[in-house]
């Protein structure tokens, strides 16, 4: 252990740093790639290592301890990537792709990684968990929006975490950048929180923020009115993430429909039309039909034409 760290020799001290930065480049800590590299020894082969360091169950980048899960990870281990919303087969037909129906979110992304770092540090990694929560429930069109000073190296007075994070995230096309520049040497850098509240009301998304943007309220009638209806607040528990089962209020929608453009009604709930089988109005039903559940939806009158042309073709 640390006698042989001692003792190494110039070569090997540099093939033990470069597992060490490789490793960590994916996400472990430094203390399990150090625990790896005292069992295995120094000259251990990186698969080796990399084995070891799974076996271990140390997977810092993941979500929760949700290893099984069968949703693909946007970053796995910190920092790469499984899957892209851009890179997702499109064998599926689109009216039976569930995302087809979830909302657009567009992420605070200012406003979740101070959260996460407790209003003292810009942490990267909140900004990850969100978007990681909204991809685990089938959401594709997510968007986390940053002012593009934040690229800049941390500094005392705007320290910033886990900051590689964010070039990940450019790359899955998640994160964009708000315009800034220097004049005269000032920073100069645009409003992001109006470049969201704009994005999300003309996509009709949901801006999930605990800010409540009184000022761009006041500018807009129709923003007022679209930020109390699609905003969604949020807690962090150490690194979960949690937005209120009730984002309205008790007596608002479920976050379940909150999120989706067309609410699912539990069955129990549903009017089952008077006329059951008997209905003429098909589709266009405002009642629950539960026997047409997975068979057409055509009126009496539609299905006696389909019957009719299927007759006449033979």
């Amino acid at each position: 252990g640390g006698p042989e760290r001692k003792s190494a020799t110039p070569p090997e001290m540099e093939a033990y740093q470069t597992q060490i930065h490789f490793c960590r480049k994916l996400g472990y800590s430094e203390d399990s790639i150090c625990k790896v590299l005292e069992k295995l020894g120094q000259g251990a082969l990186t698969n080796d290592v990399l084995s070891e360091l799974i076996k271990m169950g140390d997977r810092a980048g993941l979500v929760g301890d949700e290893a099984t899960s069968s949703s693909p990870k946007l970053i796995a281990r910190g920092c790469s990537f499984v899957e892209s919303p851009e890179e997702k087969p499109e064998t599926e037909d689109k009216d039976a792709d569930p995302s087809s129906n979830l909302r657009s979110i567009i992420i605070d992304a200012s406003n979740v990684a101070m959260s996460h770092g407790n209003k003292e540090v810009f942490s990267c990694r909140g900004i990850l968990l969100a978007a990681q929560w909204f991809w685990d429930r089938g959401h594709r069109d997510i968007k986390a929006i940053v002012p593009s000073w934040r690229k800049e190296m941390s500094r005392p007075d705007t320290p910033i975490t886990d900051q590689h994070l964010l070039e990940e995230l450019e790359k899955k096309r998640i994160l964009v950048y708000t315009p800034s520049r220097q004049l005269n040497g000032k920073r100069v850098v645009c409003y992001d929180d109006r470049y969201i509240v704009k994005l999300a009301y003309d996509i009709d998304g949901i801006i999930v923020s605990n800010d409540n943007y009184r000022d761009l309220q006041s500018e807009k009638p129709e923003w007022k009115r679209f930020i109390e209806q699609k905003l969604l607040m949020y807690s962090f528990v150490n690194d979960r993430f949690m937005p209120p089962d009730d984002p309205l209020g008790r007596r608002g929608p479920i976050l379940d429909n909150f999120l989706r453009k067309k609410p699912n009604i539990p069955e129990h709930k549903r009017h089952i039309c008077p006329y059951g089988k008997k209905c003429t109005y098909g589709s266009k039903c405002k009642f629950y039909h539960p026997e047409r559940s997975n068979h057409s939806q055509l009126s009496v009158a539609d299905e006696l034409r389909a019957k009719t042309k299927i007759s006449s073709a033979k």
